[in-house]
């Protein structure tokens, strides 16, 4: 049975805030790279959301085009990209 308690401390310190924002950061440059490459402007949102229980890191789709395979395609592109940032 996990302990939530340290669980939920772990999820707040500043070291996990940081990771989470490096990783959303990266994705969200990958992804805009990945766009660009396509033709796009790669208009990717990033928020990093610090709350009571945990940090949330979000990338939203890319504005600069109306076809979410396109903004789906770059987001995994950048998801893969993310895995080698520390």
């Amino acid at each position: 049975m996990p302990n939530r308690r340290n669980i939920a401390s772990f999820l707040r310190t500043p070291q996990t805030r940081a990771l989470i924002e490096r990783k959303t950061r990266a994705i969200e440059s990958a992804a805009s790279s990945a766009a660009r490459a396509e033709g796009w402007r790669g208009e990717f949102r990033t928020d990093v959301e610090t709350g009571d229980r945990r940090v949330r890191g979000a990338v939203i789709g890319d504005y600069s085009t109306r076809y979410p395979e396109v903004s789906r395609r770059a987001l995994l592109r950048g998801l893969d990209a993310a895995r080698a940032v520390e």
